[in-house]
């Protein structure tokens, strides 16, 4: 339900409440007929989905951009008959690094089948080399050519960038390692990509969004909120005073704004505009800025010698526990053959497991397991009490671990 409007200078921005996923399909449904007008006429143009799909941390933790949009986006734009569609990230560098493949641990690459659209990491995308800064660096060229491009970032707090939302999510178009070179002067090439990269819609997902030490090791806020407009600065500029935080202290925005994409006259309004919740702001630690700097980075932790002691063993773990590294990587894949309701559930157990299905479900599926089910484990994942499954978690145990006690019912 759209419940109010953002008009700035350069774009108008709408907030919509959701609570399940008929009311998310609903709601993002209406966002594609507001934007009709955009929309390529050409059923063949190609268009790219861009979701943040930064590392195999799911949804429901507040990391990654939630299935439940990405599956009604995907309905609204096969509902308008396009058949050239594109849903592509490159996730982080140091995940990439190790071979993880993220796009099939999140259930991106079963919804590209279901949906029959290209699914594509950016990391092996053929690339473009541009100038970015004091470097040149590569760029996916389908995020260079496409004739739409739907950016679909997740709300975030982040420790080098203050807040990631639109205007960083673009990070994910540039290949492997060369991400690291944007962190050379982070905030001025957060603007410079965003002159490069165009945006045609933003879809923004606040449904569970990820407030501290964000990107990947803050805490699970559930706000329930999908956020629509076409101008990445303007999305961001409005987020920060939406979850609380000062946009004069988010220096990529401080830099568009002196670059015009913000003006004063869109200052003025936001000063009108109250909060609808307060973030715990994301902090850097003495040890972030030891070691997260590039020079660290490619001579020491990217070095064929050292690198070894870096994807395995206790170093991650001692990283981690300093709060520089905020991802785990577990290589053991998740291989869960059955899910279903446990055994002798009552009546409010039952009427429990339905509503979680009816709210988290991306496929609408009527029971765990059921026919339609992409084991994306949402459903397990806030009512492990109530569901049960066969096989091996894997992986995904180390979530259920480190953000289950924020997302249980």
């Amino acid at each position: 339900m759209k419940i109010r409007e953002y008009k700035f200078k350069k774009d108008k921005i709408s907030l919509f409440r959701c609570q399940n996923m008929k009311e998310i399909e609903r709601d993002v449904e209406k966002i594609f007929k507001s934007n009709e007008k955009i929309l390529p006429l050409n059923k063949n143009a190609k268009i790219l989905i861009k979701p943040n799909l930064n590392n195999d941390l799911n949804a429901i933790t507040g990391n990654s951009t939630d299935l439940r949009i990405i599956v009604s986006v995907l309905k609204s734009l096969k509902k308008r008959g396009y058949k050239n569609i594109i849903l592509a990230d490159g996730p982080n560098c140091g995940i990439n690094h190790v071979g993880i493949d993220v796009l099939k641990r999140l259930g991106i690459k079963k919804i590209g089948k279901i949906f029959n659209v290209i699914v594509k990491n950016l990391n092996y995308d053929k690339s473009k080399v541009i100038k970015l800064g004091f470097s040149t660096v590569e760029v996916s060229k389908n995020c260079l050519d496409a004739d739409f491009i739907i950016n679909l970032p997740k709300i975030k707090t982040h420790k080098e960038a203050g807040i990631t939302v639109a205007c960083k999510n673009y990070m994910g178009c540039f290949k492997g390692v060369e991400k690291r070179k944007i962190h050379n002067n982070l905030p001025a090439n957060i603007v410079k990509m965003n002159e490069i990269i165009k945006t045609n819609l933003i879809i923004a997902d606040g449904l569970i969004c990820m407030e501290g030490n964000g990107p990947g090791d803050g805490i699970p806020k559930n706000v329930g909120i999908i956020l629509s407009g076409h101008n990445p600065f303007i999305m961001d500029f409005l987020v920060s005073k939406l979850i609380g935080l000062d946009y004069k202290r988010i220096r990529f925005l401080m830099i568009a704004r002196k670059k015009g994409y913000i003006t004063k006259e869109d200052e003025v309004r936001l000063k009108k505009i109250k909060p609808i919740t307060q973030f715990i702001p994301a902090k850097k630690n003495i040890f972030d800025y030891l070691l997260l700097n590039n020079f660290f980075i490619y001579k020491i932790r990217f070095n064929p010698f050292f690198e070894k002691f870096f994807n395995k063993g206790p170093i991650p773990w001692l990283l981690f526990k300093l709060r520089v590294r905020q991802d785990v990587y577990i290589h053991k894949e998740m291989q869960i053959n059955k899910l279903f309701s446990k055994e002798g559930c009552d009546k409010e157990e039952k009427k429990k497991i339905k509503n979680c299905l009816e709210i988290f479900c991306p496929m609408k599926c009527k029971s765990p397991g059921d026919e339609g089910c992409i084991r994306c484990m949402y459903c397990y994942q806030i009512l492990p009490s109530l569901i049960r499954y066969n096989g091996d978690l894997g992986a995904f145990k180390m979530q259920l671990d480190r953000f289950g006690k924020y997302i249980r019912w």
